[in-house]
């Protein structure tokens, strides 16, 4: 959404020779004498400004020709994060229905519209009132993240107190996840299990791809047939540990990868798609390229740390899900 007619213009800095080397919260309380270090401190940490537009730490030692932009208003994110639907929310946990194409959280290029930013833009008020009055503990973080082209539940604290409720119940295995997935091929068995250790896949060039290896952590997947196409099926996957693309590398691993999933199918396409979308500057969604892996967390089950209330959160299979599954049948 853009910034409103109303609202004050960004302040943009450039770090002159004089400045360079120097800390950005230094920086910026020289700069701006009527800001208190601690409020440079908290605009900084709520992504309200940006180095070389990109998310920095306080600490940040700045260069010459750098350039800081402050916002003066939380603005809402920009894109489809802006409806992002509220699955369940009370005063210590909010769970939304992320859509694929859309990142948990801001990194590498994508540093806006991202559920994390949803959520603290949502409590923006929430979180400044917590600022000023010098508690730090209201802060919204993610519980469980998914990868950005996967749909489905994310659950996030608004707590430091509920986060590590939450963190100390994943640890445990205490919270019981529901996928479904479209894969390629039509599975056999009705239901199976998948234990695979699961590590950083040392042939690969991709930074972030998993493999099955036997020195990697132990991984667990299990799977039960909902339905049988002519060359695709879809599943319902529970994962009883919570590695790294681990629903993505089991399927692959039995020849049955996720639909729409390029790095666990080819390498070599999921190296074209990216330089074609570096070419043009944008996603690519064909049939060869889909802007979607067909993996959607659906359901998010745990006692509340509080009350010990079973919750029970559902996401039901978006309608861009669907029209792929209609496509193939």
């Amino acid at each position: 959404m853009p910034r409103g007619e109303s609202d004050p213009p960004p302040t943009s800095l450039t770090v002159g020779e004089a400045h360079h080397g120097l800390r950005a919260d230094v920086f910026l309380a020289r700069e701006l004498p009527e800001l208190s270090r601690r409020r440079v401190r908290q605009k900084i940490q709520m992504g309200e400004s940006l180095l070389n537009g990109k998310r920095y730490a306080s600490s940040t030692r700045l260069r010459q020709g750098d350039k800081i932009t402050l916002s003066w208003r939380g603005n809402p994110p920009t894109g489809s994060a802006a409806d992002i639907e509220i699955l369940y929310e009370d005063r210590i946990l909010l769970a939304v229905n992320k859509p694929a194409g859309i990142a948990s959280h801001p990194m590498g290029r994508t540093q806006s519209g991202t559920v994390v930013q949803f959520a603290r833009h949502l409590y923006a008020a929430r979180i400044r009132a917590s600022l000023d009055a010098g508690d730090t503990g209201f802060y919204p973080r993610l519980v469980n993240r998914l990868d950005r082209f996967t749909s489905g539940v994310v659950l996030l604290a608004k707590t430091r107190d509920a986060l590590h409720a939450m963190q100390a119940m994943v640890m445990d295995r205490l919270i019981s996840k529901g996928y479904m997935a479209l894969v390629e091929g039509v599975v056999a068995e009705d239901r199976g299990r998948i234990e695979m250790p699961i590590g950083p896949d040392p042939g690969s060039s991709i930074r972030v791809k998993m493999a099955p290896r036997e020195d990697g952590l132990p991984a667990l997947s299990e799977y039960v047939v909902l339905k049988r196409l002519p060359a695709h099926t879809l599943l319902s996957v529970s994962p009883v540990t919570g590695r790294q693309h681990q629903i993505r590398v089991h399927l692959a691993s039995i020849g049955h990868p996720v639909v729409g999933d390029l790095l666990y199918k080819d390498e070599r396409l999921f190296l074209r798609a990216q330089r074609e979308q570096a070419d043009r500057g944008e996603l690519l969604a064909t049939a060869a390229l889909p802007a979607r892996h067909c993996l959607h967390a659906e359901t998010l089950r745990f006692r509340h740390p509080l009350t010990g209330t079973p919750i029970e959160i559902t996401a039901p299979l978006p309608p861009d899900f669907l029209r792929i599954m209609a496509g193939l049948e």
